[in-house]
């Protein structure tokens, strides 16, 4: 089934999430290598593209380049999420390709996921737009899992995507993400990730997160990675900054229950904005 985009309420921009003074000369920027993702940035039209590394069957794979190709893609597999009508439209593209079964187009095996990015504008002049203050972002998350040889369990929230935070002194991004079990909502992640990378002049952050299942629970944590890129550009209108972000996540390990020890996989994308955004 399509995952209809759910947006967001205005929420109370946070204390002290303005930026501070720009206008310093270039510096680097924090190298962001997280080997779980292809990252590169598309031809077509230039956005940061962030994609998954699963591996798939040669059938697998012609159903894919389908989904590439004007014809699109073949009966049996669909693209999950749609943002066409959506604020981020113009922003990002997110993409999420799945055998689906018959009949119920229920995804029943990821195939690929994509997150494009707009690209960050930071630098004017051949110096920093911004490079100081603290930056919000809240939107929505989606996750995968299996559990052992299990079937597929598809999750979302409408705002899991508790709280991003991009520390432009520090060159590093925080970020809490969820998903839970309500319309429809078969699972429930909790992610987090502390003072992972992030390089103020490309938009690219991510690196190492811990990733729980509360439902179905189980016991644990299992380590995991995820690379994000912002888009846009830091300076303030209406009291919201102008960037978005979108990005994917994913973890496997071993979990507990009172049954014994589980295999779980987990895959997931999230996309947001200023906490202040309204439709």
């Amino acid at each position: 089934m399509k995952y209809p985009a759910v947006w967001l309420l205005a929420l109370t921009m946070l204390a002290g999430c303005g930026g501070g003074g720009g206008g310093k000369d270039l510096p680097p920027g924090k190298g962001v290598d997280v080997a779980a993702f292809e990252t590169y940035q598309t031809q077509h039209n230039g956005r940061n593209r962030v994609r998954s590394r699963i591996s798939v069957t040669e059938a697998e794979q012609k159903a894919l380049d389908a989904f590439d190709s004007p014809a699109g893609g073949p009966a049996g597999y669909l693209s999950l999420i749609d943002l066409t009508d959506s604020p981020y439209a113009q922003h990002m593209t997110i993409e999420v390709i799945a055998e689906v079964g018959s009949g119920t187009g229920k995804a029943t095996r990821l195939l690929r996921l994509t997150a494009d990015q707009s690209q960050f504008d930071n630098e004017r002049n051949g110096r920093l737009i911004e490079a100081t203050g603290k930056y919000y972002f809240r939107g929505q998350s989606y996750s995968w899992v299996t559990i052992d040889d299990g079937a597929l369990l598809s999750g979302h929230h409408a705002q899991g995507l508790e709280n991003l935070v991009l520390d432009f002194d520090a060159q590093t991004a925080s970020i809490s993400l969820r998903t839970g079990t309500d319309n429809g909502s078969e699972t429930w992640i909790e992610l987090r990730g502390e003072n992972l990378p992030f390089n103020i002049r490309s938009g690219a952050y991510g690196g190492d997160v811990s990733i729980e299942l509360r439902h179905p629970a189980l016991e644990g944590t299992i380590a995991g990675s995820l690379r994000g890129n912002v888009g846009g550009t830091p300076g303030y209108s209406n009291s919201q900054h102008g960037m978005t972000t979108s990005g994917l996540y994913t973890g496997s390990g071993t979990l507990t229950s009172n049954q014994g020890s589980h295999d779980v996989s987990v895959d997931g994308v999230f996309f947001g904005r200023d906490p202040n955004a309204t439709p």
